[in-house]
């Protein structure tokens, strides 16, 4: 599977690095330079149920993932925050490399957005009532109870299954009865073509495939920063 998984990322490597894709990204507060545990402990004080958390990790197959996004090619991950008890959590999907079992988890914003695996996060808040963030609390423990697992097919179709933006983009739509939608981006052809080699499933439906990408969650009129965190330059 790695190796599929490093032939898929060098195979559309190639293509973004001789075709970059154009976009602005407003400018933004970000922090660098500070004590990683400094930057997480800053984050867990400003977090609200229902905010975006998104971060890059250090592993090859994020560069891919990043990849996907448009405009702003900072993250390859996404979670979403509830309060147990009084305190932060980030419900996220990943595959088996970090969960073996590949179920909806929930992770502390310290694990979620650890440095050693990371090197950057950010926060995002949505513009949601109180009524619409009890509905996304209520629709994301009920997956959480289910064991909503990874989708390795990539399907909007299927709730059964899903991948980190997909469970935030549909979550966030639901809670809002559709009145925060969030856009899709369809695959390239180099990207239907090596995603279509990595997953074995034809170039017919791959060449088709629409994705939540990273930053289609957060590029929305209905959601704006609270902050970003650069590990990078830190001594």
């Amino acid at each position: 599977m790695k190796s599929l998984a490093f032939f898929f990322i060098g195979y559309v490597s190639m293509y973004f690095f001789t075709n970059k894709i154009s976009g602005t990204v407003a400018t933004i507060e970000e922090v660098k330079n500070v004590d990683p545990k400094k930057m997480i402990a800053d984050g867990e004080s400003l977090l609200q149920e229902g905010d975006l958390v998104v971060r890059l990790n250090k592993e090859p197959a994020s560069r891919f993932i990043k990849n996907f996004n448009r405009h702003d090619k900072s993250y390859s991950h996404a979670g979403i925050v509830l309060f147990e008890n009084g305190y932060p959590y980030v419900f996220h999907i990943v595959n088996r490399d970090e969960t073996p079992d590949e179920r909806l988890r929930k992770d502390s914003l310290k694990q979620f957005c650890n440095p050693r695996n990371n090197s950057a996060f950010a926060i995002f808040r949505y513009e949601m009532k109180p009524e619409e963030i009890k509905r996304l609390k209520r629709l994301i423990n009920v997956w959480y109870a289910k064991g909503i697992r990874f989708d390795h097919a990539f399907s909007l179709k299927t709730d059964n299954q899903m991948y980190c933006s997909e469970m935030v983009s549909k979550a966030v739509l639901q809670a809002t009865h559709n009145r925060i939608a969030i856009k899709t981006t369809l695959l390239t052809i180099p990207e239907a073509l090596a995603f279509s080699v990595y997953s074995h499933f034809p170039f017919s439906y791959t060449s088709k495939l629409r994705v939540v990408s990273i930053d289609d969650l957060y590029i929305n009129p209905s959601c704006h920063l609270i902050k970003r965190y650069s590990y990078e330059k830190v001594k």
